[in-house]
C-alpha cells in the first residue's frame, strides 16, 4: 500500500477521534456546569434558610416579650412572683435555647429615685441600688430578670438607659411601640471567662389605662420595658443547632452589627478557630433588617463544600468519551479491513454513550427538581399548599408518573391518610387502604418507610413481595416502580412522600440520595409551617385575652371603655341618653365556699346566658371582675326603658339556676348611672354606678337603685375613712365603751359587752356601724379586733383587781379574723398576758363564721372551747340559721337580734320568733339574751317569755370603763 493510501486510511480515524474528543469535552463541561448550578442553588437555599431561621427565632422571642407585656396590660401591677411564674411556665431552656432570660426594666423619674430604692430594699434586697451611680435626666432599673440565677443577678438594678447603645434601642422601641433589638454590647451578666458579644431585645410597656397612640403619649405614659438579653454564641447555637449542625463543616457564617463588616463590628463567627477560607467558590454578603436594627451576614463555602464541584459524572463522561472516541476511531480504522466487526463495535459504543447521557440527564432533572422544591419551601405559607406544590413539581419537573404525601395517623389501625397528590392517579388512593402497622397492608413501601423511618424502594411492582395487595391496581395505572421517603420532623415520622415511575428499576443510588434530601427538607418545611401557625394562634389568643374575659368570653374593662367612648361620641352629638348598669351577684362568695370555684364558674356562665336575653344586640354586657358585671345601654334610653332592663334582670332569675344537680337561687344588686346627667366620662359613670350598687345592697339586695349625689357623698366619705383607718390603727385612735348585760330574774349586772369606738381627731366619736364594714373590706379589722380583745381582757382584769365581782366580758369576732388571722393564738395570748380567767371571756360569733364549716374554722372553735372561753351566737335568727352547727359546737348562749325586739309589739311574727328562739335555746340548755331593749313593754314581754338576760338603752347606753365601774360598784339593780 502506498504512503498516500496509508495517510488516507489514518486521516478518517483521526477526524473521528478529534470529533469524539470535542463532543466528550462539551458533554463533561455541561455536566460540570450543571453540578456548579446545583451547588449554587443549594448554597442559596442554605443562605435563605439561615436568614429565615434567624427571623423565625427572633419572632419567637418577640412573642415571649409580648406575653410579658400582656401581663402588665391585664393588671395594674405585676408582682415579682407573678412575673417569675410567667417566665417559669415558658420553659426557656427547653423551648427557647439561646435566650438568657426575660426581664422588666422600670422607668424611674429622678424625683422618685429615693422612694423607689427604699421600696425595693424593703422587699428583701437591702443592698439594692440603681447602677451606675450619678445624676441623670432619667433612670431605668432592671427590676425583674428571670430566671434569677447568679449570672442574671449581676444585672439587677442596672440602669440600661445610661448606656448609649441600649438607650438608642429603648428609645426607638418606646417611640415606635414595637420590639427593637440593640446593637452590639457586653452584657452585665458576662464574667471574664467565655466572653461573648451580646444584644438585647426591648418591648415597651405603657400604663394600661392611658393612651399611647402618638410618640408624645408613649413617652408620657411609659412605665418601662420588658426585655430579653442574648449572648450571641449561645443564641446562634440555639438557632443553628439541630438542623444546621453541619454548617461549621461546609459553610462559614459571620454576623456583623450594622451595615459594615469591619472586624470590630463582628458579633458571631461559626468557625472562629479555623483559618478563614480565602478563595471560596460561593460567597454572599447580605444585610438584613431585624426588629428596628440591621445585621450583615457574610457566608462563604468551605473547601469541604467546594470539593463537591469535582463532578464524578463529568469525569466518567470524560473517561468514557475519550475511550469511546478512541474505540470509535479504532472501529473506523478496522472498518477499512473489517467492516462488519467495525459496525458492531460502533453500535455498542453508541449505546453506552447514550446510556451515559440518559443517566446524566436523569441526574440533572433530579437536581433541578431539588432546586425547585427548595424555592417552594422558602416561599411556602400554607402546609397543604406546600404539599400539593411539591407533588406537582415531582410530576412536572421530576418526570414521575404520580406523587403523593400521606400522614401517619395515631389511631388504632395506624392508618396512612393521603393529604396531597399530583399526576395520574385515577382513584388509586381511594382504595389502597395503607397502614404503617406491621401487618400485610403495612409491608408496602409507604408503610415500611413510616414504620422504620428509612427510605423504601420498590424497583419492580411485578416482583416486590410487599406490593401484593396493590399490584393489580398499580399495573392497571402503569406504575412499574416506586419509592417512599419518610418525612421525619421533631424526632418522629410525620408521614411519607411516595413517587411512582413508568419503568422498572427507575431509582439509582444517586437519585435516591437526592430524593432523601428533598424529603428531609420537606419535613423541615412542614414543622416550620406548623410552628408558625401555632405562634399565630398564640398571638390571636393574646389579642383575645387583651379585650375579652377568658371564662365568659364577654368584653373586659378595656373593650367596654372603648365601646363606651364610641357610643358617647354619638350620644353627645345627638343629645341622647345612655345608661351604665353595675351588677353585683348577691351571695356569690357563699356559692364558691359551699360548692367550690368550679361550680362558681359554671354559675357565672349560666348567669351570663340569662343576662344576654335582657339586652339588645347594640348593648354591651361586660365582666368587670369575679362576680361583677356592667351593662352599657348604648341606644338612647329614658328612665322607663332603663327600669325595664333592670326589671328584666330581676325576672330572668326568678327560676333557680341548676348547677351540678344543685338548684341555686341567684339575684343581682344593680346600680344605675345615666349619661350625661351623672357624668360624661367612663370612669365617673362607673364610679357612680358602683356607689348605687352599695345602696342597692343596703336596701336588701335583689333590687336596683339609680345614682344620686347623696350616694356620691357617702362614697367619698367611705373612701376618706377607709384611707384614714391605717393611721387610726397606728396612732391608737380607738377606745372601748361597755354596755351592761342584766339578769332578767335578779336585775343585777352579770356581764358586759365591749364595743369599739373611733375617736377621730376631726370628726369626733365615730360609731362602729360607720367604720367596721370599711375595716372588714380593707382587712384592718384583724388589727382592730386584736386590739379590742386585748383591751377588753385587760379592762376586765383591772375591774377584778379593783374588787368588782367577776363579770363575763363579751367581745365580737369578725369572719375576716377567722380567714386572715390566727384567732386561737390571739385569744390564748390575750388571756395569758392579762391574767383574765378564760371563763370570764365570751366570744360573740356571727352565723357567717359558722356557715364556713371549713375544717380549720371548726378546729379553731373547738380550741377556743378547750381554753375555757364561752361562745355565743350574735344576731341569731337573721342569717342562715341552722341547727347543724348548734349540734357540732358546744355553744353557751344565743343572742336575739334587736330587729326582732324592736318589733315585738307591732309585729306578731317578731314576737313568735323571739318565743321560738327562747324555747329552742332552753331546749338545748343554752342561755338566751336579748339586745336592743329600750322600753318597759319590751322588757315585760321578754320576762314573760322567760328570757334569761337583756341589754339595751333601757338599762344603760355604752359607757366608758370608769362609768361602768361606778354602775357596778354602786350596786345598780333593775326591778326583777
Amino acid at each position: 500500500m502506498s504512503n498516500k493510501a496509508s495517510v488516507r486510511l489514518l486521516l478518517v480515524p483521526a477526524i473521528i477521534l478529534v470529533l469524539g474528543l470535542a463532543l466528550t469535552h462539551a458533554l463533561q463541561k455541561s455536566a460540570r456546569e450543571s453540578m456548579r448550578q446545583a451547588l449554587h442553588d443549594e448554597f442559596d437555599f442554605r443562605v435563605n434558610e439561615v436568614v429565615a431561621n434567624i427571623d423565625t427565632r427572633m419572632a419567637k422571642y418577640e412573642q415571649i416579650l409580648e406575653g410579658g407585656a400582656g401581663l402588665f396590660a391585664a393588671s395594674s401591677s405585676v408582682e415579682r412572683d407573678e412575673f417569675a411564674e410567667y417566665v417559669r411556665t415558658l420553659k426557656l431552656e427547653d423551648k427557647y435555647p439561646g435566650i438568657q432570660g426575660v426581664g422588666f426594666s422600670v422607668m424611674v423619674p429622678p424625683p422618685e429615685k429615693d422612694r423607689h430604692i427604699a421600696q425595693i430594699r424593703t422587699e428583701g434586697f437591702p443592698e439594692y441600688d440603681i447602677r451606675p451611680p450619678g445624676v441623670r435626666d432619667v433612670y431605668t432599673s432592671i427590676l425583674y430578670l428571670e430566671p434569677f440565677n447568679w449570672r442574671n443577678q449581676r444585672a439587677f438594678g442596672y440602669d440600661m438607659y445610661s448606656d448609649p447603645v441600649r438607650r438608642a434601642a429603648m428609645a426607638k422601641a418606646r417611640d415606635e411601640d414595637r420590639a427593637v433589638i440593640s446593637g452590639k454590647v457586653r452584657l452585665k451578666q458576662e464574667t471574664e471567662e467565655d466572653v461573648q458579644a451580646g444584644l438585647l431585645m426591648f418591648l415597651p410597656v405603657f400604663r394600661a389605662d392611658a393612651p399611647h397612640h402618638t410618640a408624645e403619649e408613649r413617652r408620657a405614659n411609659l412605665i418601662g420595658w420588658v426585655y430579653a438579653p442574648f449572648r450571641m454564641n449561645d443564641l446562634m447555637r440555639g438557632i443553628l443547632g439541630e438542623h444546621f449542625g453541619e454548617i461549621s463543616a461546609v459553610l462559614e457564617l459571620e454576623i456583623y452589627d450594622g451595615s459594615s463588616s469591619a472586624e470590630r463590628m463582628l458579633m458571631f463567627d461559626s468557625n472562629d478557630r479555623i483559618r478563614r477560607h480565602q478563595d471560596p467558590a460561593f460567597h454572599v454578603a447580605q444585610s438584613i433588617p431585624l426588629f428596628g436594627h440591621q445585621w450583615t451576614l457574610v457566608i462563604r463555602s468551605l473547601p469541604s463544600f467546594d470539593a463537591r464541584l469535582k463532578s464524578d459524572e463529568a469525569n466518567i463522561i470524560a473517561f468514557a468519551g475519550t475511550l469511546g472516541s478512541m474505540m470509535l476511531a479504532l472501529v473506523v480504522w478496522l472498518l477499512v479491513t473489517g467492516r462488519a466487526r467495525a459496525v458492531e463495535m460502533a453500535v455498542a459504543m453508541t449505546a453506552d454513550l447514550r446510556q451515559s447521557e440518559a443517566r446524566q440527564k436523569k441526574l440533572n432533572r433530579a437536581l433541578r427538581l431539588l432546586s425547585d422544591c427548595h424555592m417552594a419551601l422558602v416561599h411556602a405559607e400554607d402546609e397543604h399548599a406546600l404539599l400539593n406544590e411539591i407533588c406537582r413539581l415531582c410530576v412536572e419537573r421530576g418526570g414521575y408518573l404520580m406523587a403523593w404525601v400521606g400522614y401517619a395517623e395515631e389511631d388504632e389501625a395506624k392508618t396512612v391518610r393521603p393529604i396531597a397528590q399530583s399526576g395520574y392517579e385515577n382513584g388509586y388512593l381511594d382504595g389502597i387502604r395503607i397502614t404503617w402497622a406491621d401487618t400485610e397492608r403495612g409491608q408496602g413501601p409507604t408503610g415500611t418507610a413510616i414504620r422504620t423511618g428509612l427510605p423504601s424502594v420498590n424497583q419492580n411492582v411485578l416482583t416486590h413481595p410487599g406490593m401484593a395487595p396493590w399490584r393489580e391496581a398499580a399495573i392497571q395505572r402503569g406504575y412499574r416502580s416506586s419509592i417512599s421517603l419518610p418525612l421525619i420532623g421533631e424526632a418522629k415520622v410525620l408521614g411519607a412522600l411516595s413517587m411512582y415511575a413508568r419503568e422498572a428499576h427507575a431509582f439509582d443510588p444517586e437519585e435516591i440520595r437526592l430524593l432523601e434530601e428533598l424529603a428531609g427538607d420537606l419535613a423541615y418545611g412542614i414543622v416550620t409551617l406548623r410552628t408558625r401557625a401555632e405562634h399565630e394562634a398564640a398571638k390571636e389568643q393574646l389579642a383575645f385575652l387583651a379585650q375579652f374575659d377568658p371564662l365568659t368570653h364577654l368584653p373586659n374593662r378595656l373593650l367596654l371603655r372603648d365601646r363606651f367612648e364610641h357610643a358617647a361620641q354619638g350620644a353627645q352629638s345627638e343629645h341622647a341618653t345612655m345608661a351604665v348598669l353595675y351588677l353585683d351577684l348577691d351571695n356569690f362568695k357563699q356559692i364558691n365556699e359551699s360548692f367550690g370555684h368550679e361550680a362558681g364558674d359554671k354559675v357565672l356562665v349560666s348567669a351570663v346566658e340569662r343576662l344576654q336575653h335582657c339586652i339588645l344586640a347594640t348593648d354591651t354586657l361586660s365582666r368587670l371582675s369575679g362576680d361583677e358585671f356592667v351593662i352599657l345601654l348604648a341606644e338612647p334610653q329614658n328612665a322607663s326603658g332603663i327600669v325595664a332592663v333592670a326589671n328584666a334582670i330581676h325576672d330572668v332569675f326568678a327560676e333557680p339556676v341548676v348547677v351540678d344537680g344543685n338548684a341555686l337561687n341567684l339575684s343581682f344588686s344593680v346600680g344605675i348611672s345615666v349619661f350625661p346627667a351623672d357624668g360624661r366620662d367612663f370612669d365617673t359613670l362607673l364610679k357612680c354606678a358602683d356607689a348605687a350598687v352599695e345602696s342597692a345592697k343596703i336596701a336588701g339586695r335583689n333590687t336596683y337603685r339609680f345614682f344620686t349625689q347623696e350616694m356620691n357623698a357617702d362614697l367619698q366619705e367611705q373612701m376618706r375613712l377607709s384611707g384614714e383607718l391605717n393611721r387610726a390603727v397606728r396612732q391608737g385612735e380607738f377606745l372601748l365603751h361597755f354596755q351592761p348585760q342584766v339578769d332578767m330574774r335578779t336585775g343585777w349586772i352579770t356581764g358586759v359587752e365591749a364595743l369599739v369606738r373611733w375617736q377621730h381627731p376631726v370628726d369626733g366619736m365615730i360609731p362602729p356601724a360607720r367604720f367596721i364594714p370599711l375595716a372588714e373590706r380593707s382587712g384592718h379589722i384583724v388589727q382592730i379586733g386584736q386590739w379590742v380583745l386585748n383591751e377588753a381582757c385587760r379592762q376586765a382584769r383591772t375591774w377584778m383587781d379593783h374588787g368588782l365581782p367577776p363579770l363575763v366580758v363579751a367581745v365580737n369576732l369578725s369572719a375576716v379574723q377567722f380567714k386572715r388571722g390566727n384567732v386561737l393564738d390571739m385569744v390564748s395570748s390575750a388571756l395569758a398576758s392579762t391574767g383574765l380567767p378564760a371563763n370570764c371571756l365570751e366570744l360573740e360569733l356571727t352565723e357567717s363564721i359558722l356557715l364556713q364549716d371549713s375544717a380549720s374554722t371548726m378546729e379553731t372553735l373547738r380550741g377556743l372551747k378547750a381554753l375555757g372561753a364561752k361562745l355565743s351566737i350574735d344576731d341569731f335568727g337573721t342569717g342562715y340559721s341552722s341547727l347543724s352547727y348548734l349540734k357540732k359546737l358546744d355553744v353557751d348562749k344565743l343572742k336575739i337580734d334587736q330587729s326582732f325586739v324592736r318589733d315585738i309589739l307591732a309585729d306578731g311574727d317578731s314576737a313568735s320568733i323571739i318565743k321560738a328562739i327562747i324555747q329552742l335555746g332552753h331546749t338545748l340548755q343554752l342561755e338566751v339574751i336579748a339586745e336592743g331593749v329600750e322600753t318597759d313593754a319590751e322588757l315585760a314581754f321578754l320576762r314573760a317569755s322567760d328570757c334569761d338576760a337583756a341589754q339595751g338603752y333601757l338599762f344603760s347606753r355604752p359607757v366608758t370603763a370608769e362609768l361602768f365601774e361606778k354602775l357596778v360598784r354602786n350596786g345598780v339593780r333593775w326591778p326583777a
